[in-house]
Order: C-alpha cells, then sequence, then structure tokens
C-alpha cells in the first residue's frame, strides 16, 4: 500500500526559526506548512489534518501553551489527537518536565540539532511515513552516489563517504570539496603547529574552527570531532594539554594527505551561472478560464489588454485547459455553472498548478468562487475576486503578481565572505549553480566592493580574525545603500549558548556551515521568498 506523505505544521513568531525548520525537514523528505502566530496555526489545524505540530512556547499575544489548550479543543472536536511537540530556547529539566505536564507530547530545544529532530520525527510520525523517511528516495541516491565514487577513495581510512554525499549532495560535488580540502593540508597543518607552538590560541581557536566546519563537509568525521574539541579547549584557555593532543590531531590530519596523490592540478574554467535573464514583459501572459460569457469577463480582459497583458481565453474544459497549460505564467478561473463541474474544474486546475508550479486567481460571483474552493489543495488559489470587482484595485494586483514572478525569476547576486578559502571555495562553487556569488575573504574586502555593487543578500562568517562577523555587519548597515540588504551569519557553531549569542547580534538569520548543500540551498530559496512575500504582498 501507498505510504501516506508525512506532513508537519511549524509554528514560530519568528520567520528565520520557521524556515530553518522547514528546511530541516525537507532534507529529512517531510513537507511543511508554517504558521507566525497562535491564530494562524489553529486556522491550519481547521484546515488540514497533520500529522505532528512544532509549537513555539513564548509568542506574542497567546503563548504555546495558550494555544495547546486550544488544540486539544479542536482535536477533540474532530476526533483526532495530533502529536504536538514545543519548541523553545529555554533547556532547563524542571522547564522540559513543565511543558510534558502542561499536554506537550515532547520537547525540541533551540537550535534544533538534526539528531534531535530525528529523533522527535522517527518517534512522532505514523509508522508507515518513518519508513518512507528511513528508505527515502533520498537514500537510494546518495547510495547510488556512493557507487559511482572511484574505488581507492573507497579504501582511504577515516572517510565517512556517505556523511560527506549527505552534505555535498552527489558525488561530483564530493570529489570537488575532496580535492579542495586536500589541496591545502599540507599549508594549514604547518600553519596550525606553527600557532600552537607559539601559543597564539585565539589564531589557533579560528583555524581548528575552519578545520572542524571543513572535514565535516567531506565526510572526515573523527578529524572534524577532534579539531572542535581543540577549539573548545582553546577558547577555554585550557591549553596544558593542547601540545600533545595538536600532534595526534596534526597526524590524523596529514594522512589524508594520501588524496592528493589521486587529483591531479588542473586549471579549472571559472563557474558562472547559465541561465538567460527574462524581461518583465515575459510575465504578462495569462490563461483566462471562463465558466461563462458576459460583460464582466469582457471587462476584465479588456482592463489587462490596456496594461499589456497577452490574454489566452478557453472554456472551463478540461481538454482545452491542458493544451494551453504551458502558454501561460498565471491563471484566472470565472467558475459559474453547476456546482459538481465547477468542483471537477477546480480541482483540476489545482492539480495542474501543482505540478506546473503555477497560480490560480478566483473572479466571480461569491457563492461559486467559494464552490471552487472547496477542493483538497486550496493553497494553489492566491487571491479571489467576488463581484462586484474592484478593477483598478484587481489590475493592480495582477501588475504586482507579475512584478513577483520576474523578481522571482532574476539571477541574485550574494556576497560570501569568509576567511576560511576552502570552505569560500566549496561553498562558492555550490550557490553558483543558481546565484551570481561574489567571494571576499575579509570583511574590509566586502565593504570596498559595496561602493560599486549591492548585493541581494549576504553571507556572513560569524568567527573571522580581525574584524568578525558582527563587526562587519555593523559597518555594511551604516551604508546607505546595503542598510537594508539581508544579512545571514554563517557558523560552524550549533551549541545554544553560541547560536543565542548570534541571534542577539539580530541578523536576518543565520545558517549553520554543518548543512548538506541541499538545505543549504532550500533555505536561500526559502529566504528569497519569504522576503519577496513580505515585500510584495497582494491586497
Amino acid at each position: 500500500m501507498e505510504h501516506k506523505n508525512a506532513y508537519v505544521l511549524v509554528v514560530d513568531d519568528m520567520e528565520i526559526n520557521r524556515s530553518i525548520l522547514s528546511s530541516m525537514l525537507s532534507s529529512f523528505d517531510v513537507q511543511s506548512d508554517l504558521a507566525g502566530s497562535a491564530a494562524e496555526c489553529l486556522e491550519c489545524c481547521r484546515k488540514k489534518q497533520y500529522d505532528l505540530i512544532l509549537l513555539d512556547h513564548r509568542m506574542p499575544e497567546v503563548d504555546g501553551v495558550d494555544t495547546l489548550v486550544h488544540l486539544k479543543e479542536l482535536f477533540r472536536r474532530n476526533g483526532t489527537d495530533t502529536p504536538v511537540i514545543c519548541h523553545t530556547a529555554e533547556s532547563a529539566k524542571d522547564n522540559i518536565n513543565l511543558y510534558k505536564a502542561a499536554g506537550f507530547a515532547d520537547v525540541l530545544l533551540k537550535p534544533v540539532d538534526p539528531e534531535d529532530l530525528s529523533r522527535i520525527l522517527l518517534t512522532y510520525l505514523p509508522q508507515g511515513a518513518v519508513n518512507s523517511f528511513i528508505s527515502s528516495d533520498h537514500k537510494k541516491k546518495l547510495e547510488s552516489e556512493l557507487a559511482i565514487l572511484p574505488d581507492w577513495l573507497k579504501s582511504i581510512p577515516k572517510l565517512d563517504l556517505m556523511s560527506g554525499l549527505e552534505h555535498c549532495g552527489d558525488a561530483e560535488d564530493l570529489l570537488q570539496s575532496l580535492e579542495v580540502f586536500a589541496s591545502s593540508i599540507h599549508d594549514k597543518s604547518n600553519e596550525l603547529d606553527e600557532f600552537c607552538s607559539a601559543g597564539n590560541w585565539p589564531m589557533y581557536s579560528l583555524r581548528t574552527h575552519s578545520l572542524k566546519s571543513m572535514a565535516g563537509l567531506v565526510g572526515a568525521k573523527e578529524l572534524a570531532d577532534e579539531a572542535a574539541k581543540l577549539e573548545y579547549l582553546s577558547r577555554q584557555e585550557e591549553t596544558d594539554d593542547l601540545p600533545d593532543l595538536t600532534r595526534e590531531l596534526l597526524d590524523h590530519y596529514r594522512a589524508f594527505e594520501i588524496l592528493s596523490e589521486h587529483f591531479k592540478p588542473v586549471v579549472q574554467a571559472p563557474i558562472t551561472n547559465t541561465s538567460v535573464p527574462r524581461e518583465p514583459e515575459d510575465f504578462k501572459t495569462i490563461l483566462f478560464v471562463e465558466g461563462t460569457h458576459g460583460m464582466v469577463n469582457k471587462g476584465i480582459i479588456n482592463k489587462l489588454k490596456e496594461v499589456g497583458y497577452s490574454i489566452i481565453c478557453v472554456p472551463d474544459d478540461p481538454a482545452e485547459i491542458l493544451e494551453h497549460r504551458y502558454n501561460a505564467n498565471f491563471w484566472i478561473y470565472y467558475p459559474a455553472g453547476d456546482p459538481e463541474h465547477i468542483h471537477m474544474i477546480s480541482s483540476h486546475l489545482a492539480e495542474l498548478c501543482e505540478d506546473d508550479n503555477r497560480t490560480l486567481f478566483l473572479v466571480g460571483d461569491a457563492l461559486d468562487i467559494a464552490e471552487a474552493r472547496q477542493i483538497h489543495n486550496p493553497d494553489c488559489i492566491k487571491a479571489e475576486y467576488a463581484r462586484p470587482i474592484d478593477m483598478d484595485a484587481f489590475v493592480d494586483d495582477m501588475l504586482s503578481f507579475s512584478d513577483m514572478q520576474y523578481e522571482s525569476s532574476r539571477t541574485k547576486t550574494i556576497f560570501l565572505i569568509d576567511d576560511d578559502l576552502d570552505f569560500l571555495t566549496v561553498t562558492e562553487r555550490w550557490l553558483r549553480e543558481k546565484y551570481q556569488v561574489k567571494s571576499f575573504r575579509s570583511g574590509r574586502e566586502a565593504l570596498f566592493y559595496l561602493n560599486s555593487t549591492v548585493p541581494d543578500l549576504i553571507l556572513l562568517d560569524y568567527i573571522m580574525p580581525g574584524m568578525d562577523g558582527f563587526e562587519t555587519m555593523q559597518e555594511i548597515r551604516q551604508i546607505p545603500c546595503s542598510h537594508d540588504v539581508p544579512i545571514v551569519f554563517l557558523t560552524g557553531q550549533s551549541d545554544r549558548e553560541n547560536v543565542m549569542k548570534i541571534l542577539e547580534k539580530k541578523p536576518d538569520g543565520y545558517l549553520l556551515k554543518s548543512m548538506p548543500k541541499e538545505a543549504l540551498m532550500d533555505s536561500l530559496d526559502r529566504l528569497f521568498r519569504d522576503l519577496l512575500i513580505k515585500n510584495n504582498t497582494l491586497r
């Protein structure tokens, strides 16, 4: 029997927390909806039954405990019992017990550790969904990529190739990342040795921090753990054992130089984004599905043509809709007639919208629109316009939506700032598959370029020598042209204390350097999409 896909509702008043959790769920092949308040949470649960709810405790107006009370009453009326997990930054055991006593099934601490999230999913998702999660297409893909890797690589000790593939995405990206990792072992190990001998612990901690991130990325998990331990000791100024521990670390690190014997130095052409730029006019074609003919239809069509739209009119017939499904950027449906027919056409349109990534608008009589919404996936319906229609407002909304589509398709520019050349090289290669990327080794270097180029996003390493991430962010936000550019911190520190320190600086978000490639790209997609919706909300 085909399994039921797991669906989780994420409730948090902070947009970045919702985005991060959704991205992590996506990496586990779990779908999610997002809500920013108790009211949105309850509305979502009235429309859809979820397998699991991750509910923030501290929210303005109505907190998590009061929201849980309303949810329990809703579940009682519906005859359901969805597990609700308290999502909180408070780690005291007394508080955890209190949340469980209040009726939460479990507690998930912020910042979320992927292993903790995995435990929650395996414990509370339906059995069929858990099986799907364990034996997902993603795991099969990784196994097929593992088979592609050369045999010599599989014999390298202490290299977890499945972990490397999980982070890098595929065999090609893993090989490229390993080549970057291997090329710097000689210089970086000597540098780390010198810092240790000189007792330069600030630089030592920076270099072990960078090694931790890069080793974890390529699957050298034991080396990453060793580097993390030494980074912690150096930051705590517990340095008595560091010389001996460093020698052990360097022996382990230099053993990976064997990788260099298999990578031939090559001059690689720079990676560029090859997408063809599109113009705003490319997003002004509409498929108008008519359930009836009349003056209202003609008025809508004429108004849209006046502002430059091309209109493809088709009757509400499935065959006609299929014939023109690829010819327009978004669709308008004017439902009319028999309710069963309206339901059939709206369901058909919704399925096509989902398959083709299209968006649907409804216009017409209020009762017919209400009937058209009675489908299992109404999320594709962007807006409704019941008669009498304010034509000027309607046309303004269509123009705004076209602008949103154009902005969404435009290739975004990202500034990537990190002092670690290896991490910079690998991450830039990933990002260039979709974005225009400019990389910088320091905040000062990036600040110079901001005088001539304003990016759409800045990804900023939090821990850097000289001017750190926070100081760089302060400087960037003092420049008028870059004052509003979103800044997201990159960090290799995933423990609660350090992440909370980062969030206190009030960046627009933070991303862990240990995130797999797919999760990183998905997080950026969501961030740009959320910014677009925030800046271009239809009425």
